[in-house]
């Protein structure tokens, strides 16, 4: 879903649902994220209700349905190109990753596609047939996750001894990932988690079938450099409790974002001192 357009042009996925609807660009975020793992048209059209309060359920219900016919597309009857599918979507942006998603939901033994991990004994569809297929397709999206996660963090071990950098991983939070190092080795270290992530996405990619991958998501559109655990870098954290910030308060200067283009030029593109 998150391959195509870029957010700087407008053109990525969750600016263009916004416009198509008329909300914000993070009510799209949540009703795409939604829609991925499993949510259907019942759910999208409470979702439109809450965030504009002047939708009558009617006119929720088609904007619902035009997402749903933009994105997912129409059902069709299968040609046997995915298997295990009576019907395929068609037509649809997302066409292409429900039918993926739905084809490993509805297997005998549904695993990841990367590492192979195996689906609760409870919901598997010998025993529950066609029930529970959100919960499966939900399923196959957040341990695709934490396979990704694993993948990126045996990428960064490996390259961490290789290149003999001194950091160990700090905590992981949902889609973040947080190393400690020396400052001197700082570009170092964002330079192994921007290979880290070429390699594990186009480990992804492979695994799917695709045998190339976009520039647009082959890295981190940035990596964070800083000295103090926060959500954005560039925010001093003033708060009732700490009204002078932590620059002021606390000597923490304000952390910085990189690109890949600007942590090759502070590495001169080698992981070596």
């Amino acid at each position: 879903m998150a391959l195509e357009g870029d957010k700087a042009q407008g053109t990525d996925i969750h600016t263009k649902v916004a416009k198509l609807i008329g909300i914000s660009r993070d009510q799209a975020k949540v009703l795409n994220y939604a829609r991925m793992y499993g949510s259907g048209q019942e759910f999208t059209s409470v979702l439109l209700s809450k965030y504009c309060a002047n939708l009558t359920p009617e006119d929720a219900k088609k904007k619902a349905e035009l997402i749903l016919q933009q994105t997912k597309g129409n059902r069709v009857a299968s040609k046997g190109k995915h298997k295990y599918l009576s019907s395929e979507w068609k037509n649809g942006s997302e066409s292409e990753v429900f039918n993926k998603l739905e084809s490993i939901a509805k297997s005998p033994n549904p695993q990841t596609p990367v590492l192979g991990a195996s689906l609760t004994l409870a919901l598997n569809p010998k025993l529950v047939k066609d029930d529970f297929l959100p919960s499966r397709i939900n399923w196959v999206v957040q341990s695709s996750a934490v396979d990704y996660l694993h993948c990126l963090l045996v990428c960064m071990r490996w390259l961490l001894n290789k290149h003999s950098i001194e950091a160990r991983l700090c905590i992981s939070i949902h889609d973040e990932v947080r190393y400690i190092c020396r400052e001197e080795d700082s570009a170092r270290v964002a330079f192994a988690l921007q290979i880290s992530n070429l390699i594990t996405r186009a480990l992804f990619a492979y695994k799917l079938g695709m045998h190339d991958l976009p520039q647009s998501v082959a890295f981190f559109s940035t990596v964070e450099i800083d000295q103090c655990l926060r959500k954005n870098p560039a925010d001093d954290c003033k708060t009732p409790s700490n009204p002078e910030g932590l620059e002021t308060e606390y000597k923490i200067p304000i952390g910085k974002s990189f690109t890949i283009q600007d942590i090759i030029q502070m590495t001169n593109g080698t992981l070596d001192p």
